[in-house]
């Protein structure tokens, strides 16, 4: 039996595609083992949102090889699309395969002399049925993206927004509780795109018997209805009270600069729309630090604008040229500039995560309990609970904060 290993890098919407792909190579006769167990062939999943990611999956597929002169590699994800000819050019490697071809991974590998011609695969083929190593299951309803930012990659490697079907969506969803999972997580790389409405598409979920609990990945804050709102509000209990709003720049022209679609004044009136129907929710957001045309008075301007809104984490990112995208055209800003305002969110961010964190001492929340007793809140919150089972959903009373964790006993 042919053992093979994944290493995957990036977001949900790739730890999704490296599940579907295990499922596919077991069933056809694949023992799917962890990368350390020295497998026959390693997947490699990559990302590009940064070019350090595409170097990071690189330097593995190295490292991998020096321990293992007799490994091959597949590669996929994307920086298949962005760097093939740098993969194919590292030892070890079988085959790339870019985001068409993801899909006809198993049965390319089974049968080299079958192209993507005689294949044919959709970007859809890839689904699940469980969720190794993860209590939330991820949920990908939408593929592709058509906003097009300056500084964004992912739709030159991805293409357009695309979404599945509803009732598919609805079926993955059903197979993932029936086989154990206890909270879904909506996601893609556009979720918000998705056709068919999120917030019908949770209405329905909501239906299925045995989902404790339902919550949205990323979404613009142009895509919050009054429907989707109301809906959270009416089922608090499995509706998770967090939105992970990306902000990016609290500058509206740096935001412009990015061709965002909204600039500062909407985003606000978008959080005070959620604020007034949902109370004390946990909003999470991405901010990029250093854009090319971001002065020191507008990065002040991001750094108060977190303040105010009190995000309970931030994703920050140091800007990367990517190569293909208009931002890439523009005069880059020093590394120690990047570094030092990098530094300085990064203090802001922990702040305000311990600080909403720290009002939920001493009242109830629910914590949904993965690995080595460690889980997450219905507003997103990191918490300890030792002892506690994985895939438990407790109700707990965190006694103390530590490092913007809630530290909580059975």
């Amino acid at each position: 039996m042919k053992r093979v290993g994944f290493v995957t890098f990036g977001c949900k919407v790739s730890q999704y595609e490296s599940q579907a792909l295990r499922e596919a190579l077991a069933a056809r006769g694949y023992e799917v083992v962890p990368p350390e167990a020295r497998p026959d062939l390693y997947v490699i999943n990559t990302c590009t949102v940064t070019e350090t990611a595409y170097k990071e999956a690189e330097r593995i597929v190295r490292r991998l090889r020096r321990k293992d002169p007799a490994a091959e590699f597949a590669i996929t994800g994307c920086a298949a699309d962005s760097h093939a000819e740098q993969f194919l050019g590292l030892p070890g490697v079988r085959r790339v395969f870019t985001h068409d071809e993801k899909s006809a991974l198993p049965l390319a590998l089974d049968d080299p002399r079958l192209t993507i011609d005689d294949l044919q695969p959709s970007i859809f083929d890839l689904k699940i049925s469980r969720f190794d190593g993860h209590t939330r299951a991820f949920l990908k309803v939408q593929d592709g993206c058509d906003l097009n930012c300056s500084f964004c990659i992912i739709p030159k490697v991805r293409g357009g927004n695309v979404s599945r079907p509803m009732e598919e969506c609805v079926d993955e969803a059903r197979r993932l509780v029936d086989n154990g999972a206890r909270e879904i997580v909506v996601t893609g790389v556009h979720t918000g795109s998705f056709d068919h409405g999120l917030d019908a598409l949770v209405e329905k979920m909501l239906s299925l018997p045995g989902l404790a609990r339902v919550r949205l990945s990323s979404i613009e804050v142009t895509e919050i209805g009054d429907r989707l709102l109301n809906l959270m509000a009416a089922n608090l209990d499995r509706f998770c009270p967090h939105f992970h709003l990306p902000l990016q720049s609290g500058d509206d022209a740096v935001l412009r600069a990015m061709r965002r679609r909204y600039n500062t004044a909407q985003y606000r009136r978008a959080i005070d729309r959620i604020r007034a129907k949902i109370a004390e929710p946990g909003l999470t957001t991405d901010v990029i630090v250093g854009f090319p045309t971001e002065s020191e008075e507008a990065f002040e301007r991001t750094a108060a604008l977190c303040r105010e809104i009190g995000f309970s984490r931030i994703h920050l990112f140091p800007y990367s040229r990517r190569t293909g995208t208009d931002a890439a055209a523009l005069p880059d800003l020093p590394q120690p500039v990047k570094k030092a305002r990098l530094h300085r969110l990064e203090d802001l961010a922990r702040e305000l995560a311990e600080g909403f964190a720290r009002r939920f001492v001493g009242r109830d929340v629910d914590v949904l309990v993965e690995e080595d007793g460690r889980g997450y809140t219905e507003r997103y919150l990191p918490a300890r609970l030792p002892g506690a089972a994985a895939n438990t959903l407790a109700r707990v009373r965190p006694r103390t904060v530590e490092k913007g964790v809630l530290q909580c006993a059975l």
